[in-house]
């Protein structure tokens, strides 16, 4: 009798194992899966502005281009560009350009359709792709862009409406 509670003891230590390891299996699967998915998210954003960064942007410019084609609705692409950047991080130093950039993406937001994509392409380059705009409604946009940048900076931009 004895051998048979010591044996019925063990199954039910063995057995209770086995449901904490696939508990802990599931919850590692969990966190794999979290932790995956931030990556991806980090791999795609810009840490200091919070846009989208370049991979994002050749990922999204995809779509859109897709859509375009698809729903023959036009397609304007802009590249802008910080004047003097270098000369502001110069003077001001490297930290007042990095808070110029962050005040920079709600600024440019604000004038922004939900549609609308703004990406930091890199350094203080910035692309914007934007859905169902036509060309000239495109150049207005970025007029009200180039007035809002902080700081009393100045930024250029050319923009292209996409042939399809």
């Amino acid at each position: 009798m004895a051998t048979l509670g010591i044996a019925a003891a063990l199954v039910d230590t063995l057995a209770s194992r086995g449901r904490r390891t696939a508990s802990d299996l599931s919850a590692i699967a969990s966190e794999r899966s979290e932790l995956a998915h931030r990556l991806e998210r980090v791999a795609r954003t810009d840490e200091l502005t919070g846009l989208p960064n370049r991979r994002g942007w050749e990922e999204e410019l995809g779509r859109e281009i897709a859509r375009s084609k698809r729903t023959a609705e036009p397609l304007c692409v802009a590249l802008i560009d910080l004047d003097n950047f270098k000369r502001f991080n110069d003077a001001r130093g490297h930290l007042a350009g990095d808070e110029l950039l962050r005040k920079l993406a709600p600024a440019w937001h604000s004038h922004l359709r939900e549609s609308d994509l703004l990406i930091r392409y890199g350094g203080e380059e910035f692309a914007l792709a934007l859905p169902d705009c036509e060309l000239a409604d495109a150049e207005v946009l970025l007029q009200r862009l180039r007035s809002s940048v902080p700081e009393g900076e100045t930024c250029s931009a050319g923009v292209a409406r996409w042939n399809r």
